[in-house]
């Protein structure tokens, strides 16, 4: 039952936004009874934040598992850019930024959504180092990199709000292969 809840408020922040997720919304659409849910979750906002961990936790455990990867290095380069790029389209990036902007007015859903934020952090830079792979990752300018991608990658996922496109054509991912290959490689 815990986890059509969390899938449902998932559901509902992407579909509604933050403030159009009410409690009530994530329990019909969970299609539980308002006590199951408070008795689980008795704040929205706890459960919003769980939610988007949840899902989190889920697409990491599924790119951890992967084990093929090119040996090529470049070709290496291209296929964990690909695949970063293809975490800022999923579900929990939209339910994650819709918690980030509510969390400026709202004091109780930042202290929370923060300390949640640190661990996912943590998870996607070692899910992130795993895409990479030795000895990229081992480079020294390897960290400084991959702060540049995540941010670079966050900030223009966040124009495909308005402007829906073809994320996979996306003129940026030959620029970040580039970047990448420049720092690790030195092309």
């Amino acid at each position: 039952m815990q986890e059509r809840i969390l899938d449902a408020a998932v559901r509902a922040l992407v579909e509604h936004g933050y403030a159009g997720t009410s409690t009530l919304r994530i329990q019909q659409m969970a299609e539980v009874s308002r006590g199951s849910l408070l008795h689980q979750f008795p704040s929205r906002d706890n459960l919003l934040v769980a939610a988007v961990q949840h899902l989190a936790e889920a697409r990491f455990n599924e790119l951890s598992t992967r084990t093929t990867w090119p040996n090529d290095p470049h070709e290496r380069i291209r296929a964990a850019v690909m695949t970063m790029w293809s975490t800022y389209h999923q579900d929990y990036f939209w339910a994650a930024t819709e918690l980030w902007l509510a969390a400026r007015h709202n004091a109780e859903l930042r202290e929370s959504l923060e300390r949640q934020e640190r661990v996912l952090y943590r998870q996607v830079r070692t899910v992130t180092d795993a895409m990479f792979g030795e000895p990229l990752n081992q480079h020294p300018g390897y960290a400084r990199l991959r702060e540049t991608l995540n941010t670079s990658m966050r900030g223009v996922a966040l124009t495909y709000a308005f402007d829906r496109r073809n994320a996979a054509r996306d003129p940026h991912l030959a620029d970040w292969a580039a970047l990448a290959a420049g720092v690790l490689l030195g092309d």
